[in-house]
Formats: C-alpha cells, structure tokens, sequence
C-alpha cells in the first residue's frame, strides 16, 4: 500500500492583502505605488510556509510580476524552494509564471 502524498502550491500573496493595517503600512511605506509581495506555500488552502517580502511595482491592471518590475522576486522563490526541499517536499509540476509549482511530500498518516 502507497503511504498517502501531501500536496502544496506555491502562489504569490500580496502582503498588503493580509490585513487593514498591512494594507495601510504598505502604502504608507511605498515608494512608486509598489506593494510587496512573497512566495507562499499553501496546503488545503492554507499557508504553511513564507518567503521574505519583495516589492512589486504598482500597475493600472493586473499583470504577472517579472523580476524586472518585482526585484527580488527570484531570490524570494529560491529561498522558499530550499525550505521545501529541506521539509521534504519534492516538486511534481510547473506552471507557466516561475512561481507556479505543485510540490508532494509522503505523509506519515499524522498531522
């Protein structure tokens, strides 16, 4: 019998979204209308692992932030795909933004 598999995607979270008062500080501290953003891992729908904030500059519309408008945006990945790694989370696809990634881990049955 195969032990059961865990599934996590990765997903950007504008951290502004998060709260009232994110929101106004990431105003209040913009530069250029930016908003800063970070990689996220979520499981079930729900966050389990962060990376570190980047900044992402503001547009009329949505778009996909590329390193060139969101510096920093790379190393953010980077570093929340060594987390994973280190949890034991190894990756099963890959969408079309860098940041589109399933990852599965075996579970031991427990949470």
């Amino acid at each position: 019998m195969t032990p059961p598999a865990a599934t996590l995607t990765v997903a950007l979270d504008d951290v502004g979204d998060t709260s009232w008062w994110a929101r106004i500080l990431t105003i209040l501290g913009s530069q250029y209308g930016s908003t800063r953003q970070r990689s996220v891992g979520q499981v079930d729908g729900k966050i389990r692992y962060r990376s570190s904030t980047f900044p992402v500059a503001g547009s009329v519309g949505p778009i996909s932030p590329q390193e060139q408008r969101a510096p920093g945006m790379t190393a953010a990945l980077e570093e929340l795909q060594r987390d994973l790694g280190r949890d034991g989370w190894r990756e099963t696809a890959r969408g079309r933004d860098p940041w589109s990634l399933t990852y599965e881990r075996v579970t031991s049955g427990l949470s």
